[in-house]
């Protein structure tokens, strides 16, 4: 799982910014996940063989991401240091340095943020376990935002008087607290649930290869339908369990867009709702190794 977090800048003209960092949020999920992942291709080797990894777009969208994050760090700092510089001795030319600055740190965070919405979009297009549904609902969010930061970013000029760049800065504050904030956030669940979604998909692969092993087996007299249907029931209820609960966690994470949204509201809900889900895909992994361990043996 791709984790991301979005934080605050350290300077008095702006409050927003994207940080690499993993979210606390996801890493206990994403431990388990790379748990259950490892039994899965384990079995898949006995069974099933997909390609299941990350591609080159989304690992050229992340160093994308890095390139425009060390860009807008550094012009943060020249900023901060020119800000400081006046702060020491206010004259003309020391003045001019630090509100030409400001204009390319804030143009530049203004990138970084479109680019890093960017990759998002591109690590959700890769995920096999969203549907077209899933992702064209972000997507379309997503380039909204994209389209506004580019837009924002173009609108700078070292021209810009010192009135101007407040007035864009809270421009731009307004829309990230407003909108981007929570677009990053169903971001970040969409990878999530894609993530368990694509290795639950190729877990009822197997299961659909292994019911036609045991009907061939039943149909050649070498398996006999007992002790299987009690166990093909035990694994038809673990998946509708995992189905429920991605269904349930897709309605829990559009709730971050009402107005009565906290920061234990939609978000944390539907990550809640498909924690139990990594146990479930463990169980579901651990039910097709016996059944195809038994097959093995008794045929």
């Amino acid at each position: 799982v791709v984790k991301w977090k979005h934080g605050c800048l350290q300077n008095g003209y702006c409050t927003s910014s994207i940080l690499v960092v993993a979210s606390k949020k996801m890493k206990k999920t994403a431990l388990i996940l790379t748990i259950c992942l490892l039994a899965y291709l384990f079995t898949c080797l006995l069974v099933y063989s997909p390609v299941h990894a990350q591609t080159l777009g989304s690992d050229r969208a992340y160093q994308d991401y890095q390139y425009n994050l060390t860009i807008y760090q550094s012009a943060n700092d020249n900023f901060l240091n020119a800000r400081a510089a006046y702060k020491e001795n206010q004259t003309l030319a020391l003045k001019e340095t630090t509100r030409q600055s400001l204009v390319t740190m804030l143009t530049d965070r203004d990138q970084l943020v479109a680019v890093y919405l960017t990759a998002l979009r591109t690590k959700i297009s890769e995920l096999s376990g969203l549907s077209g549904n899933d992702k064209n609902n972000i997507f379309g969010k997503i380039d909204a935002e994209v389209n506004f930061y580019t837009n924002h970013a173009k609108g700078y000029s070292l021209s810009n008087d010192q009135q101007t760049l407040i007035n864009k800065n809270a421009e731009s504050q307004t829309q990230y607290k407003s909108k981007t904030s929570l677009i990053i956030e169903e971001s970040l669940f969409d990878i999530t649930l894609g993530e368990m979604a694509t290795i639950r998909q190729g877990q009822e692969t197997i299961y659909i290869a292994l019911k036609s092993l045991i009907d061939q087996g039943v149909a050649q007299g070498t398996l006999t339908r007992d002790p299987f249907n009690q166990w093909l029931s035990d694994i038809d209820s673990t998946d509708s369990s995992l189905q429920q609960n991605e269904s349930t966690a897709r309605t829990q994470i559009q709730q971050i867009y009402s107005q009565s949204y906290s920061i234990s509201g939609g978000y944390d809900a539907a990550i809640n709702t498909l924690t139990p889900s990594a146990k479930l895909l463990s169980q579901f992994n651990e039910y097709l190794s016996e059944v195809l361990n038994y097959i093995k043996t008794h045929e």
